[in-house]
Protein backbone atom coordinates (compact mmCIF):
# COMPACT_ATOMS: atom_id res chain seq x y z
CA UNK A 1 0.00 0.00 0.00
CA UNK A 2 2.95 2.54 1.10
CA UNK A 3 4.56 1.05 -1.90
CA UNK A 4 1.84 2.41 -4.42
CA UNK A 5 1.54 5.83 -2.52
CA UNK A 6 5.46 6.36 -3.13
CA UNK A 7 5.09 5.25 -6.76
CA UNK A 8 1.82 7.46 -7.52
CA UNK A 9 3.53 10.66 -5.46
CA UNK A 10 6.88 10.32 -7.34
CA UNK A 11 4.82 10.25 -10.85
CA UNK A 12 3.13 13.44 -9.84
CA UNK A 13 6.52 14.98 -9.06
CA UNK A 14 8.08 13.73 -12.13
CA UNK A 15 5.01 15.67 -13.88
CA UNK A 16 5.07 18.79 -11.85
CA UNK A 17 8.67 19.57 -12.29
CA UNK A 18 8.34 18.74 -16.33
CA UNK A 19 5.07 21.53 -16.16
CA UNK A 20 7.82 23.65 -14.13
CA UNK A 21 10.80 22.87 -16.38
CA UNK A 22 8.40 23.99 -19.28
CA UNK A 23 6.70 27.18 -17.60
CA UNK A 24 10.26 28.10 -17.04
CA UNK A 25 11.33 28.31 -20.88
CA UNK A 26 8.15 29.34 -21.62
CA UNK A 27 8.27 33.31 -21.52
CA UNK A 28 4.63 33.83 -21.72
CA UNK A 29 4.15 32.77 -18.44
CA UNK A 30 3.59 35.07 -15.97
CA UNK A 31 5.99 35.42 -12.60
CA UNK A 32 2.76 34.45 -10.32
CA UNK A 33 1.90 31.34 -12.25
CA UNK A 34 5.34 30.46 -11.89
CA UNK A 35 5.70 30.92 -8.55
CA UNK A 36 2.18 28.84 -8.25
CA UNK A 37 3.79 26.03 -10.42
CA UNK A 38 6.81 25.64 -7.90
CA UNK A 39 4.77 26.23 -4.95
CA UNK A 40 2.67 22.61 -6.20
CA UNK A 41 5.56 20.85 -6.99
CA UNK A 42 7.14 21.77 -3.64
CA UNK A 43 4.14 20.43 -2.28
CA UNK A 44 4.39 17.11 -3.98
CA UNK A 45 8.33 16.64 -3.23
CA UNK A 46 7.26 17.22 0.54
CA UNK A 47 4.76 14.70 0.53
CA UNK A 48 6.78 12.58 -1.42
CA UNK A 49 9.81 12.70 1.19
CA UNK A 50 6.87 12.20 3.95
CA UNK A 51 6.28 9.18 2.66
CA UNK A 52 9.82 8.15 2.36
CA UNK A 53 10.30 8.99 6.19
CA UNK A 54 7.11 6.72 7.03
CA UNK A 55 8.20 3.89 4.75
CA UNK A 56 12.21 4.35 6.49
CA UNK A 57 10.83 4.31 10.05
CA UNK A 58 9.26 0.73 10.00
CA UNK A 59 13.19 -0.02 9.59
CA UNK A 60 14.89 -3.42 10.93
CA UNK A 61 11.94 -3.86 13.48
CA UNK A 62 9.30 -2.79 11.09
CA UNK A 63 7.78 -6.09 10.70
CA UNK A 64 6.81 -6.56 14.75
CA UNK A 65 3.97 -3.98 13.93
CA UNK A 66 5.25 -1.27 16.68
CA UNK A 67 3.36 1.93 16.71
Amino acid sequence: MLNALIADAQARLDQARRELRSAVLDFDVSDEKLLEIRAAARQVYDELRDLDRKKLKRGFFGFLKFR
